[in-house]
């Protein structure tokens, strides 16, 4: 038992709240396979799971696409070009994490687990291990487009 749910019982909480970042890489399509896996293998009733969307630099003020409604992971659906600001691009990424939170109903329960959406640009390696500085972390799971990201967490971070 860690230091943090030591404070959380003493607090009289049966189950100390757990920080899940499960992060993905945006591109033509949002894998769902880490969140699904956070979601059935690490994530308790009364757990907060921050989705960490990461822009890929390259793709920073130009056009993105769009994304499909997240059916499944490999399958393609309404694409479409986002364009505007990164902010406009943001939104529209953060709409469609949203859609997708919806579909995976049957994977958890949302009144038992918060979900946050938080899209980032990766402009450097170590974004994901940033974020997961700035909020007490319990577990990172990273997608497995995000490979660059597993050096910095493993080194800056002391999670699972």
């Amino acid at each position: 038992m860690n230091l943090r749910q030591k404070s959380g019982k003493e607090r009289g909480s049966n189950v100390a709240q757990k920080v899940v970042i499960v992060a993905v890489k945006a591109s033509k399509e949002i894998r769902r396979t880490a969140l699904v896996w956070a979601l059935t293998h690490v994530v308790q009733p009364g757990d907060c799971v921050k989705l960490l969307v990461v822009i890929p630099s390259h793709t920073s003020g130009k056009k993105l696409w769009g994304f499909p409604r997240f059916s499944s992971d490999c399958t393609t659906g309404h694409w479409r070009s986002l364009s505007g600001t990164i902010l406009d691009q943001k939104d529209d990424i953060t709409h469609s994490c949203s859609q997708m939170m919806l579909q995976l109903h049957d994977v958890y329960d949302a009144d038992k687990i918060k979900v946050k959406i938080k899209v980032v640009s990766g402009s450097s390696c170590g974004v994901v291990a940033a974020e997961a500085k700035r909020t007490p972390t319990n577990w990172v799971v990273l997608d497995k487009r995000l490979k660059k990201e597993v050096k910095p967490c493993m080194e800056q971070l002391e999670c699972n």
